[in-house]
């Protein structure tokens, strides 16, 4: 019997820790979004400076994030968020309308795609 308990204990555990995981994953995904989103209507707006300094917080924020980040990408994945970024800032530095935007659609394509690629799900455990 104890056994049996200890099984379920350990069970709820893991789906309680799923489901959290699940959350933080939505939850940093939607505010990356948010960013990317924030940024492109200043770089439309011509307010370079402004984009600047929100890509500046972005990638802050990203590197706040890699613990679980690293926990879910692999280093590929990573190198290709930090490379995109790096481009933006440089963009957006130089007051690179085209460019900035390529850059956030690649950075906006990359983000969408965390919550169904990465969550703990059966589909993507099997």
């Amino acid at each position: 019997m104890k056994s049996f308990i200890a099984a379920m204990s350990i069970l709820a555990v893991l789906i309680v820790g799923g489901f959290a995981f699940n959350y933080c994953l939505n939850v940093t995904s939607e505010r990356l979004l948010q960013s990317c989103e924030d940024i492109n209507g200043k770089v439309k707006s011509g307010a370079f400076e402004d984009a600047y300094k929100e890509a500046e917080e972005l990638s802050r924020y990203i590197d706040g994030k890699k613990p679980l980040i690293s926990s879910i990408l692999d280093h590929g994945s990573i190198d290709d968020i930090e490379k995109e970024i790096s481009d933006l800032l440089g963009y957006t530095e130089n007051q690179d309308k085209v460019n900035s935007i390529v850059s956030l659609k690649e950075l906006e394509h990359m983000f969408e795609h965390l919550p169904e690629n990465y969550s703990l799900t059966l589909q993507n455990i099997l």
